[in-house]
């Protein structure tokens, strides 16, 4: 058979074995990732074939916090009893595993057969891969072990979905230490068996592979799983931190770049394996050490990163370890008055700073990027969009463009507003503004027109208004018309607009687009009975990690790991300050000069 056909082939096998996987996959799988085939090939090749060597047990220097997430449920249902009564099986399962007694085969079978006597969500097919997850997610390796061990016994060949927990449950157990050998087996295994892995399964693969020698296959498992979904945070966490442990700093910084325009988050682990790497390079030379640190910083600078209260506190003792000893310097976890002034150091943090070249290039990005982009399009018309320049070239500049809708609905839940009192909120925020001498547009749906009249009529002659027909979603004629007005335009909407920062075409455009939006968005709190309004303006201070002309440093921090973007425009309230009384022996004057912009 030519080599072509031999593809085919075994492609087709591979995602019939994947259709059959999909009802022993956890239902975590389906959604968190955005599945997508691709017509491209999916044999990509492998860095080595065999696995030789001698056996020993991993390193276990990894924070016993960075707990892999397994899975609950084995079997995606169609009901809520269903999955309550994988709950109720899983129950008996998760009293036994949880005890840590090790039981004997015949034990095993017992337990088996109860579990499945009652004929609900646990089956034959399923009960291995959720048996073994579940000594994952509790940390019993010596049980799930045992639990193999009776497998082996009974004669029973693991299934792919059984082999992904097993990988699972050694990334999980991995301070217990584990025969380096045994992960590699369950890998050719698996590999021989099923070539072309899905996400999931490739996620699993990677975590156990990263225990081992042969961590850089997780490479070639990761652009695998790029082929069929949008890979998760997990497994690019886990190779970053696996790379810096094994000094490949490349490699790491390269994923680092990947995952953050996927927006996944970063992990404290991984910024602890940094100031790991750091630490080894430098050779115990502290005002080397510092040096590489800064690099650190700098990141957190040009990505609006946060660290944890623990890599924060490493970074503290660090600057202070680094310092001249004749030099005063301050080191100290801290806060951030509502006006920006750092109550540690009392300095002023650095304003936000856009300047007029950068202003102009995301004004003319926005539009061939996110306005005239497909996405809009699927969303309106050709002819809408034209109309909309149109208007905007002819009435502009405004003071404030408001989201018609948006703020409307401040007032309460849609359906329980009548259009008297969406109209009546509306009409209180335009008043506000024209009150103020304020030129405002308003964006709204042509259903607006038959709000109350008594309030309507009052924004018609008041304010500039676009009713568009068939937009489901307003946000990018909105911040085209802030944009367009000018830097002294704001705009009034409770949308956080992160999706039209990521279609921008490079991570500089992305970072002038959060500058301009925290400086030029205000938000709608409430609009009282009395017809006050309340709003939230910008911040007058960058809330961003960064680095003064003088050198210091000022970093918000997060007590715990949060592992998504924040959902408001609330300043950090904890910062990590680093000011010395003159200049110390760093980088930080030099780069200044690259990252101000940022700060």
């Amino acid at each position: 058979m030519s080599g072509p056909l031999k593809c085919i082939f075994s492609l087709q096998k591979c995602l019939q074995t994947f259709a059959t996987l999909r009802c022993l996959l956890p239902s975590v799988y389906i959604s968190t990732r955005e599945c997508k085939w691709s017509g491209v090939n999916l044999c990509p090749a492998f860095r080595i074939a065999t696995f030789p060597g001698p056996t020993h047990s991993f390193s276990t220097d990894i924070s016993k916090n960075d707990t892999c997430a397994v899975l609950q449920s084995q079997d995606e249902k169609n009901s809520d009893s269903d999955e309550d009564n994988t709950a109720q099986d899983e129950d008996i399962l998760v009293s036994v595993i949880t005890k840590g007694k090790q039981l004997s085969s015949s034990e095993w079978e017992k337990i088996k057969d109860q579990v499945l006597a009652k004929n609900r969500g646990i089956n034959g097919s399923n009960i291995d891969a959720i048996t073994i997850g579940l000594c994952g997610r509790f940390m019993q390796l010596d049980m799930g072990l045992s639990y193999l061990e009776h497998l082996s016994l009974s004669g029973k060949k693991l299934n792919i979905a059984t082999i992904a927990q097993v990988m699972r449950m050694c990334y999980s157990c991995r301070l217990k230490g584990i025969d380096e050998q045994f992960i590699l087996s369950m890998y050719e295994n698996l590999h021989s068996r099923c070539p072309v892995l899905d996400g999931y399964t490739a996620e699993s693969a990677i975590l156990g592979l990263c225990l081992t020698r042969h961590w850089k296959v997780g490479l070639d498992l990761l652009d695998m799983a790029k082929l069929t979904c949008i890979p998760g945070g997990m497994e690019y966490n886990v190779l970053v931190k696996t790379a810096y442990d094994n000094n490949e700093p490349n490699i790491s910084l390269r994923l680092i770049n990947e995952m953050l325009q996927l927006g996944r988050s970063i992990r404290p682990e991984v910024f602890h394996a940094q100031l790991d790497y750091c630490n080894r390079m430098s050779a115990g030379e502290k005002v080397e050490r510092w040096k590489m640190v800064e690099e650190i910083l700098s990141m957190f600078v040009e990505h609006d990163l946060k660290p944890t209260v623990d890599v924060a506190e490493r970074i503290r003792v660090w600057y202070l370890e680094a310092a001249d000893p004749h030099t005063e310097v301050q080191a100290q976890l801290s806060s951030v008055t509502d006006g920006g002034i750092c109550k540690s150091c009392q300095k002023y943090l650095n304003p936000i700073t856009i300047t007029k070249e950068e202003f102009g290039a995301l004004q003319s990005a926005f539009m061939d990027k996110v306005v005239v982009g497909a996405d809009i399009f699927r969303k309106s018309t050709p002819e809408e969009i034209k109309e909309f320049k149109n208007f905007v070239k002819m009435t502009a500049p405004y003071d404030m463009v408001i989201d018609g809708l948006n703020i409307a609905f401040t007032a309460g839940p849609k359906k329980a507003l009548s259009s008297q009192a969406l109209a009546r909120t509306l009409h209180h925020v335009v008043k506000y503004f024209v009150m103020k001498s304020k030129k405002v547009l308003i964006l709204g749906r042509k259903h607006m027109q038959t709000w109350s009249p008594c309030y309507m009529d009052y924004i018609y002659r008041n304010a500039h208004v676009f009713l568009a027909d068939n937009l489901s979603q307003d946000d990018p004629l909105l911040l085209y018309a802030a944009l367009y007005s000018g830097m002294g335009t704001k705009f009034l909407s409770r949308d956080l607009m992160r999706g039209h920062a990521y279609r921008l075409e490079n991570k500089s455009l992305r970072s002038t687009f959060k500058l301009w939006q925290l400086q030029h968005q205000c938000q709608l709190k409430y609009v009282t009975q009395a017809g006050k309004v309340h709003l939230k303006f910008p911040l007058t201070f960058n809330p961003m990690a960064q680095v003064s002309r003088d050198g210091s440093w000022h970093i918000p921090y997060e007590m715990e790991f949060v592992g998504s973007p924040s959902q408001s425009f609330e300043a950090p309230t904890t910062w990590l300050c680093l000011r010395s009384g003159k200049s110390s022996p760093s980088l930080s004057q030099v780069r200044h000069k690259k990252i101000s912009r940022m700060s």
